[in-house]
């Protein structure tokens, strides 16, 4: 389902986020209550909206083409023709499934060095320290993307435990240990 799919389903099934002012802080009635307002493309769509649409759908979905403004300096935009009005949208992706909300995110990277030299005059980042990124971009690179998966959340779904927390510790291995030797004992 594309993103903006996704807004105009929130809005046919009457779910609502809280209206923000311009610095992002909730607005409220003179009741202290949030004011709530429909989705408008452009809108980042919170997490109990991801998670209300995908308990109502009842299957996992894969939602993709977010706005460039609400995701990561480095993803691809969308090509001009996939383009609605004056939003751009990257081609990017989550995952989404019932019961427990977003597990995987992912995108395409930006392939281009000026576009991604541009991209880091837009945010303000000094490009020096990612010489290595942009370099591949000038010297040659392949299409191709990342993604984050949520290990705790994907933990949580099986277990139904929302209070566990899944630590993973990084384990030193070298050639030795792996054959049940004590590392550095050859």
């Amino acid at each position: 389902m594309s993103y903006a799919d996704a807004i105009a389903w929130l809005n046919e099934h009457g779910i609502k986020h809280e209206k923000e002012d311009a610095d992002g802080n909730v607005v409220k009635d003179e009741a202290g209550n949030p004011i709530m307002v429909e989705h408008a493309v452009g809108d980042d769509i919170a997490e109990a909206a991801e998670r209300q649409m995908t308990d109502i759908i009842g299957t996992p979905i894969f939602l993709y083409g977010f706005p460039a403004e609400l995701k990561a300096f480095y993803m691809k935009k969308m090509p001009a023709d996939e383009q609605q009005g004056n939003h751009v949208f990257t081609e990017s992706c989550d995952l989404l499934m019932p019961g427990v909300g977003e597990i995987v995110g992912g995108s395409m990277r930006i392939p281009d060095a000026e576009e991604l030299l541009a991209a880091y005059k837009r945010e303000g980042i000094d490009p020096e320290p990612y010489y290595w990124f942009t370099d591949q971009r000038k010297y040659g690179t392949c299409e191709h993307g990342g993604y984050g998966l949520g290990v705790e959340v994907r933990k949580r779904s099986r277990t139904d435990d929302e209070t566990h927390i899944l630590l993973l510790t990084p384990i030193l291995i070298s050639s030795d240990s792996w054959r049940g030797l004590p590392t550095g004992t050859r």
